[in-house]
């Protein structure tokens, strides 16, 4: 007889729980008011802490201010992106944002983040004020971009009536 934990996997049964799944399971349920009032915060947070991040902007062109920016403006799209595990709760939110039609807008949406936070943490003699703002403003236009294209990718056919709509306006 095998030991339980660990090894069981070599007994052929299932590992443990996940952290998620354990994550999940030890917050308490939710009622359906107490999730919109969950998300409608955490997503009101999220946009509140975006929008300070304008604090900074008499002052991105220092390293201290395109940081600021940088920081306010990521953290409030994360919280508020994951505003909507109050709604579906963390490990369908995880399964919904890596889905197969959706991964590619996910994985832009982070790769922008990332982006903003290295153009404004970028140190190099090189890297004058002037590009450290451009660099910043153009991360943050991108991550703008990558949030619409993530968010149209819940409503179904949104993104083809935006592909349409392009193409009409612009001719391609």
């Amino acid at each position: 007889i095998m030991p339980s934990g660990m090894f069981a996997w070599l007994n052929g049964e299932d590992e443990e729980k996940s952290f998620l799944k354990e994550f999940e399971e030890a917050l308490p349920s939710l009622t359906y008011t107490q999730r919109l009032i969950g998300f409608g915060v955490c997503f009101v947070a999220g946009w509140v802490t975006s929008f300070l991040s304008a604090a900074f902007l008499p002052r991105i062109d220092t390293t201290a201010g395109a940081s600021g920016f940088a920081i306010f403006y990521t953290l409030g799209n994360l919280i508020a992106i994951f505003s909507s595990c109050f709604l579906w709760g963390p490990c369908a939110q995880l399964k919904s944002m890596v889905a197969c039609h959706r991964l590619f807008a996910t994985c832009m949406y982070f790769v922008a983040m990332a982006l903003t936070l290295f153009a404004a943490f970028y140190q190099s003699d090189d890297y004058s004020s002037g590009e450290r703002i451009g660099a910043v403003i153009a991360c943050m236009i991108f991550q703008m971009a990558a949030m619409t294209w993530y968010t149209l990718s819940f409503i179904p056919f949104a993104r083809t009536i935006v592909k349409s709509c392009v193409k009409s306006v612009f001719g391609c």
